[in-house]
């Protein structure tokens, strides 16, 4: 999140926030993070005695099962989004998220 704050010149107190407002977590978004990365499966939990550490397993997925490629979604509003390549629950998250920061409902 630091780097994002950087980047978009503010805080972390103020993109926290800002986030919360919107009814979503530093916590939230840092999980949302690690299970795009992984293919949409959630870290294992440690095996050993301290907690410090978590360790992750990936699914093994199939190319075509991990990623979606070419993808152009246009909304009602005339909003036209076109995405190279993304996991699919990366896409359902991103139209979740626009739907709920723009009011534009979207049927998947």
């Amino acid at each position: 999140l630091a780097d994002v704050c950087r980047d978009q010149h503010t805080t972390f107190g103020g993109m926290s926030s800002w986030m919360s407002r919107r009814g979503y977590s530093v916590k939230q978004a840092k999980a949302d993070v690690v299970r795009d990365y992984y293919g949409g499966v959630e870290p294992s939990q440690p095996t050993t005695s301290s907690p410090s550490f978590t360790q992750i397993a990936p699914a093994m997925l199939s190319e075509e099962e991990f990623s979606l490629a070419g993808i152009t979604i246009t909304f009602n509003s005339g909003t036209t989004i076109s995405v190279k390549r993304a996991t699919p629950g990366g896409v359902i998250k991103m139209l979740r998220d626009y739907e709920r920061t723009e009011g534009d409902l979207c049927i998947l």
